[in-house]
């Protein structure tokens, strides 16, 4: 896996997975031909033995059973003849696993989004296929960034790092943060509810809200490009006066920065005096 994963959509679809499928550990694993890797750990528990970046032969792993045609989910791994001879179920104590792949634009394979767990867990359809459409939204993420090789991580000392440097052009992953922070909160591993189907629902809507910050990212940072044209600002400034802008009206971002876009070709768009700049 080309990119580094330390980014808020990806924080939020492990969250939203590890609520959705009662496991100990959400994870994406990272596949070459020889190796398996738990690239991002998202654990409600200390296990021990498993931390980010622990590597085995692909072989030996669940994904590598899954991506050859074993089941999407198993609750008893030691007695199911698709992965009771994987070498990381007695390694690590798994007893229940569920799997999708991941997909690049090409439809090749470049990781998988798992759960596992010591206990024995049943995952229904239903929560596989949210568990699916979770994976088409890592796929959206890792995309356009794998193929340009692009790292994004959180610098030492605040804000963001692309490719080791700090850099004041990319929005992106401030805008994709306050999005996230504001329309979604997907909660910590809970306890098991009586009514599932009324809970898969409320995941379902965190996909699609999910799906909406990520959409609404991109008008944001048009709004931010026409702030900083037209007020002579730098990016990040754009994107904090829009947002300071948007919480003292009480509006959401993306809705203010819509109207901002629209009032580059538009002049009778009306907006804040704060906003509205040299047009």
């Amino acid at each position: 896996m080309p990119v580094d994963l330390d980014h808020p959509a990806i924080d939020a679809v492990l969250a939203t997975a590890a609520t959705l499928l009662h496991m100990e550990v959400v994870f994406l694993g990272g596949l070459t031909d020889e190796t398996f890797t738990f690239e991002k750990v998202h654990a409600s528990s200390e296990w021990p033995g498993l931390q980010p970046g622990l590597s085995a032969p692909r072989t030996d792993s669940f994904c590598h059973r899954l991506l050859e045609g074993a089941p999407s989910s198993t609750a008893d791994a030691a007695n199911d003849a698709a992965y009771q001879d994987a070498p990381v179920r007695t390694r690590l104590g798994i007893q229940s696993y569920v799997g999708v792949p991941v997909r690049d634009t090409d439809g090749v394979v470049v990781a998988t989004l798992c759960g596992i767990d010591r206990n024995n867990v049943v995952v229904d359809e239903s929560a596989v296929e949210v568990l699916r459409q979770l994976a088409e939204i890592v796929s959206a993420q890792l995309g356009p960034l794998a193929a340009e090789k692009v790292v994004i991580r959180r610098s030492p000392h605040g804000g963001w790092e692309v490719g080791g440097e700090a850099t004041e052009d990319l929005t992106s992953a401030m805008v994709l943060a306050d999005l996230l922070a504001a329309e979604i909160s997907p909660a910590a591993r809970p306890s098991k509810v009586e009514t599932p189907l009324d809970e898969l629902s409320q995941l379902k809507l965190s996909v699609k809200q999910l799906e909406h910050a990520l959409a609404a990212r991109v008008v944001v940072e048009q709004a931010i490009g026409v702030l900083t044209e037209r007020q002579g600002s730098s990016p990040r400034d754009a994107f904090e006066r829009l947002r300071k802008v948007a919480r003292s009206r009480g509006r959401k971002v993306h809705d203010l920065a819509k109207e901002v876009v629209q009032s580059a070709t538009d002049r009778a768009v009306p907006l804040p005096p704060e906003l509205a700049g040299r047009r």
